[in-house]
């Protein structure tokens, strides 16, 4: 069962952090910036943005479509 919880509210004020952080990295050139193609965090980056695509997950496992 799906909750009534909106996520959009507690995740939406760390984005900007987020992106600030990426930017950062890469003006370091740091090799664990999720935003460079075949950098250490790059995978998991894409599964993160894979989810939000597909919306929140309120539950144990996998959403069913």
């Amino acid at each position: 069962m799906y909750g009534n919880t909106d996520f959009s509210r507690k995740v939406a004020p760390l984005l900007p952090h987020a992106f600030r952080q990426g930017i950062e990295a890469a003006a370091r050139n740091d090799e664990r910036n999720p935003y460079v193609p075949g950098s250490h965090f790059y995978h998991a980056w894409l599964a993160g943005r894979a989810m939000l695509a597909r919306g929140w997950f309120d539950g144990d496992g996998p959403r069913q479509p």
